[in-house]
């Protein structure tokens, strides 16, 4: 018996070393689905400037948003959630180097919603730093 269970340990050891944890799958299709949306959209947004524009004035009713400054709000945002997206595909392919993408780009956004936008919007930002913190825990673990 106890040879038994020897080997049926091992292999289990093995297995687990290259496999991703359920928690960390879980949480990177939730923020897969969420950046691949918001890229979306902001891409979508390049199509019809005067919609994105309408949105952010309404939203930020503090600033003047001009066209030209809806387009390009809309086309930076469309490479950074790209930039957070890329960082998403290399930690789920097990990356350190994804979490650096990833948390650059988030940083990028907080900086920006904090101190351009003036929105302080605690729900999401919590929510940005904690998902950033989950994934750096992660990451101290990949390759």
């Amino acid at each position: 018996m106890a040879d038994g269970k020897t080997e049926t340990t091992q292999p289990v050891e093995k297995a687990d070393k290259g496999k991703r944890p359920l928690g960390l799958s879980l949480l990177l299709i939730f923020s897969f689905v969420y950046n691949g949306l918001l890229t979306l959209v902001m891409a979508t947004g390049l199509f019809f400037p005067g919609v994105v524009q309408n949105l952010l004035q309404r939203y930020y009713k503090h600033i003047y948003i001009s066209p030209a400054l809806a387009v390009l709000w809309t086309l930076a945002g469309v490479v950074v959630f790209g930039f957070s997206f890329f960082g998403l595909v290399l930690l789920w392919r097990y990356k350190r180097r994804g979490f650096l993408y990833y948390a650059s780009a988030q940083i990028i956004i907080l900086a920006l919603l904090i101190f351009v936008f003036h929105s302080y919007d605690l729900t999401n930002i919590s929510i940005a730093v904690v998902v950033l913190v989950i994934f750096g825990l992660y990451a101290k673990n990949m390759k």
